[in-house]
């Protein structure tokens, strides 16, 4: 299976140069193709600069400015229609653990023929001490790390991808965007799951950002930067 990681990237280095560090402390990133995406601005060289360090990486900087829903769906795009089969997105102010690409590869093949699970999600809401083994299927969705197949992505996630905050709920602009249109009306409306860890393998550190406060900032309890290699297992 090819697998990639897109990371998508705008002036934060503040945020972007720990999230490197994580990610450099990883086993196995040097078998997945990553790809950065670097929104234009003020300090792109910098932030272009830190994910070259990632191995191997290829960055690519955005002639213009696609914002937080066009950026993510351009490149998940291109890598698929390159003919990668599993591709997983996180974004420059999220931590993840030393064993996220092991949990993400061991559900990516173990449940690819799955067909009521549309992706595989990093973030759990669990409390501290979740079991590490522990992989379990849920009706929710998390922008934080996540990944699909090629095929879910073509057939399902990237036609009905929210470019331009035009789905909400009630009332336009309220629970409007990508991430809410796929969490709380495609996936339902398919009958599709997907599956996460109880112990949250990303930590969000964007404390301020585009649609982010000192206010409304959450974080993962569960999240530990080290678990080692448990021995997944889906439990009910």
């Amino acid at each position: 299976m090819r697998r990639a990681l897109l990371i998508t990237a705008f002036d934060r280095p503040h945020y972007l140069r720990p999230v490197v560090d994580a990610w450099r402390r990883v086993p196995g990133l040097e078998d997945w193709h990553v790809r950065a995406a670097v929104e234009p601005g003020p300090l792109q060289d910098e932030v272009a600069d830190l994910l070259r360090l990632l191995p191997g990486a290829e960055v690519v900087v955005n002639e213009e400015r696609l914002g937080v829903s066009r950026n993510p769906h351009r490149h998940l795009d291109a890598l698929f229609a390159e003919g990668f089969d599993f591709v997983a997105r996180t974004e420059d102010d999220l931590l993840v653990a030393d064993d996220v690409l092991a949990l993400l590869e061991h559900c990516a093949s173990a449940l690819r023929d799955a067909a009521d699970v549309a992706a595989v999600c990093a973030y759990s809401p669990e409390p501290a001490g979740a079991d590490p083994a522990a992989v379990h299927r849920t009706t929710a969705f998390s922008p934080w790390l996540w990944g699909t197949w090629r095929e879910t992505w073509t057939d399902l996630i990237g036609p009905t991808w929210d470019l331009d905050y035009s789905t909400w709920n009630g009332s336009p602009g309220f629970e409007s965007g990508w991430d809410w249109n796929l969490n709380t009306r495609v996936l339902p409306r398919h009958g599709l799951t997907t599956v996460a860890p109880l112990a949250s393998r990303v930590q969000n550190i964007g404390v301020v950002g585009q649609h982010g406060t000192a206010e409304n900032h959450e974080t993962a309890p569960s999240f530990r930067p080290s678990f080692g290699r448990p021995a997944y297992r889906l439990v009910e």
